[in-house]
């Protein structure tokens, strides 16, 4: 089994296709043809994991038959990927119902066991290169949807496996001895998971049998959130543990592994050189480890439609076909900052040859010249002034692409930007939406933010980290000039609080920011009465599709009646006003009370209306509670209707594919106020820390053989400086290392300079503290830093 996993790969999946709900092509993909698959082969895939959701496919209970145009679909694909010489696993794939065995045990299994004794019977006479695997990502629940505790998911993911593998080889013919994939809990590479499914694979006794994991990387640095921008030791070691783990559990016990899916969660979201070194790194440890690997790819990686490879992952396709048979060229960061009153001076660029050899560098389409234009010694590439001294004018921004050439595998591209520090100014925001930060980049790049609020705790709306994500939190804006926090990035701010940001670029620059949040005040005059105990002069119930009573006596916040509804499958009432579009410039906020009625839990949305046009934005309501009122306040900016002219009504609408129990609402009016939580904020760059710098010269300390410099930090003014208080060594040079640096990296995320801790407390007016910084002794050359003071953040 061994040599057949060996045999398969490289691999990849067929994502978002088979596994699409409730369609092959409803999540975007094309259909699959013969010549997709031709062309997977011809791309050097030597296996193909088919995912396969079945639930939209079968019948009911008790025999769950399965559609047999759905079967014969995926028999075709089947025969397709055989004939082009690749290795075949199908699956069950989102089948979520699967998960229900934690509450519903009989039921599940039954299902389960049906639903693979047809698949098993349908493919029985097939030859051994086609593998099934029992589950993807299989995880079980409480009929809450709670997950259960770990040890009574080992149990149930032993009963799953076993029964599995009882109905397969039940099945008789090819099936007898056909390879199958045995996961683990959520194909968990954790210990305990591991050593549960090797305990169903010992007590099978079965020579072909197989187990899976998913390997997505260190969470943070999938994601680009908590500080996760660098492909960095902490990222590498969570790829060592898990493939060393697995490696020890399975493959030195003989039992072949497959990483059946891998990648990163976001990859979009990750500096694009961190990326490729992540995706290096991982496919050649793999194979180091004898693990066969299966591409996570929904069509980014290999476009099916041209049947080559996409071109805006071309890099990372070419360095992973690398890292399969041997290792790629990369560098300590991709990106080259050129900064002003810097063109005379060379550039010294870290490479990792990972034993390749360095055969020549490119300045764009430019053989560079070796002595002349550059020097290679050790690890250490010198791009010499007069290479680079013409890229020091201009526009700010990326001015040429180096391109480093090796004798293995594909080159490596260093993006080198003239880059000048980047400015931040103020703004004020009192209309709701995005936040957006003035922000002159000035060439420099983004990496990430951090937010606190002044007593130190973390702001933002992740919670558990000040390190908030990436795309969906915050994003750089380089075409206008901004820096965009999300509409809801300061939706857990307190009213009158500050937060106070650091703003992380690649380059190493880091600003300071300072946002205050305050409630919004202003408005008055009389509401305008929608819905009281019925609907207002000039409204009406237009094009509903649900059952709903506009003069229910059941539940009533005030009066007689309210609104109900008792809405089926994505069922809406719209209320219409029927006269002139309605202005809202004077109202503000959109009041109402809801009830849940009897069982409370339901999922509503609502949707402004102008003239017949639903939108422009929709948002979901608190959830109902079970015969309690509730005020929902909506500020008509979230709705994007803040000063509309032609608003026309609104659409309640139920936001789940099922029917939902009745529910009421009641006191339906537009305000002259602005909601309790609607707020004014400003920003504007923080002051630096009062802190002054002092140092003395360089001594050789003759016990530790290092060169120790003293340094002094005094705070002149009458303000205390907030602790803790770091001093980070920016451009360090290159012929000493700080040997005291501290901290869990020793260096600064993202830009990689050194830094101390200066002091853990604050600083009184007038307060000073000296420490000393200890340098390995230099070959040759002066040690030479550029000082930069940090206070008040977590560690750099």
């Amino acid at each position: 089994m061994q040599t057949y996993v060996a045999a398969m790969q490289p691999g990849t999946n067929w994502g978002n296709t088979l596994d699409a709900t409730p369609n092959e092509t409803s999540w975007g993909a094309p259909e699959t043809t013969q010549p997709m698959l031709q062309g997977l082969a011809a791309k050097g895939y030597k296996s193909l994991r088919l995912t396969v959701t079945w639930k939209d496919h079968m019948g009911p209970a008790p025999d769950y038959t399965i559609d047999a145009a759905w079967m014969n679909k995926v028999q075709q694909i089947v025969d397709w990927a055989l004939a082009a010489n690749l290795y075949v696993m199908i699956n069950l794939h989102h089948d979520g119902w699967v998960g229900d065995m934690g509450h519903d045990h009989d039921a599940v299994l039954d299902r389960f066991q049906k639903v693979w004794l047809q698949i098993a019977t349908r493919f029985k006479d097939y030859p051994n290169k086609l593998s099934f695997e029992s589950k993807n990502e299989p995880g079980f629940q409480d009929a809450s949807g709670k997950d259960l505790p770990k040890d009574q998911m080992d149990v149930l993911m032993d009963e799953l496996n076993t029964a599995f593998f009882n109905v397969v080889r039940g099945t008789g013919g090819g099936n007898a001895t056909r390879p199958l994939m045995l996961p683990p809990v959520y194909t968990s590479a954790d210990q305990p998971e591991l050593d549960s499914v090797k305990a169903t694979m010992t007590r099978l006794n079965d020579s072909n049998l197989m187990t899976t994991i998913h390997y997505y990387g260190y969470y943070p640095f999938s994601v680009n959130m908590g500080g996760g921008t660098k492909f960095n030791d902490q990222v590498r070691g969570y790829v060592d543990d898990a493939f060393d783990r697995v490696y020890a559990t399975f493959a030195a016990a003989g039992i072949p592994v497959i990483i059946g899916e891998w990648g990163l969660l976001s990859p979009d979201n990750v500096e694009r050189g961190e990326c490729l070194k992540y995706f290096e790194y991982v496919a050649q440890y793999a194979r180091k480890k004898n693990l066969t690997t299966m591409l996570w790819d929904t069509g980014g990686f290999y476009d099916r439609t041209t049947q080559d490879w996409n071109p805006a992952n071309l890099d990372l396709a070419q360095i992973i076909h690398q890292a399969e048979t041997g290792r790629a060229t990369t560098s300590e960061s991709d990106l080259l900052f050129l900064k002003p009153g810097a063109a005379n001076q060379d550039a010294i660029v870290k490479l990792n040859l990972n034993g390749n050899t360095l055969v020549s560098v490119q300045d764009g389409a430019t053989i560079l010249t070796p002595n002349a234009d550059y020097t290679f010694c050790g690890n250490k590439l010198t791009l010499k002034a007069n290479v680079l001294s013409k890229y020091f004018t201009g526009a700010y921004g990326q001015k040429t692409t180096l391109t480093i050439n090796s004798n293995s595998g594909p080159a490596w591209k260093i993006y080198a930007r003239y880059a000048a520090p980047p400015v931040v100014s103020a703004f004020t925001n009192v209309s709701g939406g995005e936040l957006s930060i003035p922000t002159a980049f000035n060439g420099d790049v983004l990496a990430t933010i951090e937010c606190k609020y002044v007593d130190g705790s973390n702001a933002g709306p992740v919670g558990w980290s000040a390190f908030p994500y990436w795309g969906s939190d915050f994003h750089p804006d380089y075409a206008n000039n901004a820096i965009v926090l999300s509409s809801s990035f300061l939706s857990g701010a307190p009213a009158n609080s500050i937060v106070n940001f650091a703003f992380y670029f690649w380059s190493g620059k880091v600003l300071t920011y300072q946002i205050q949040v305050k409630p919004r005040t202003g408005g008055g005059g009389p509401d305008y009465v929608i819905y009281g105990d019925s609907l207002a002069s000039g409204w009406n119930d237009w094009t509903s599709w649900t059952a709903h009573d506009l003069a229910d006596t059941t539940q009533v916040h005030s009066g007689s009646s309210s609104f109900s509804m008792t809405p089926g499958a994505y069922g809406g009432v719209a209320l219409q006003n029927g006269g002139p579009a309605m202005d809202t410039s004077v109202y503000h906020t959109l009041v109402f009370w809801i009830n849940g009625g009897t069982t409370g839990g339901q999922t509503i949305g609502i949707e402004p209306i102008r003239g017949s046009t639903w939108g422009p934005a929709s948002m979901a309501l608190p959830t109902p509670v079970a015969n309690t009122w509730q005020k929902v306040e909506i500020s008509l900016s979230s709705l994007g209707i803040d000063g509309s002219p032609d608003i026309t009504g609104f659409l309640f609408q139920n936001w789940t594919g099922g029917d939902a129990p009745t529910f009421y609402i009641d006191d339906i009016s537009l305000s002259t106020a602005f909601s309790s939580t609607a707020r004014e904020i400003t920003g504007m760059p923080a002051m630096s820390a009062p802190l002054t710098l002092t140092r003395s010269g360089f001594t050789l300390n003759r016990r530790t053989n290092r060169m120790v410099q003293t340094i002094k930090l005094t705070n002149n003014t009458a303000t205390t400086v907030t602790g803790p208080v770091y001093l980070i060594l920016n451009e360090l040079s290159s012929n000493t290392t700080l040997a005291n640096a501290v901290g869990t990296t020793s260096v600064v995320v993202p830009s990689g300079s050194p830094y101390i801790l200066v002091s853990s407390s604050a600083f009184a007016p007038n307060a000073s503290v000296s420490v000393s910084l200890e340098f390995t002794v230099p070959a040759s050359g002066a040690i030479t830093y550029a000082p930069r003071i940090v206070n008040g953040i977590t560690t750099p």
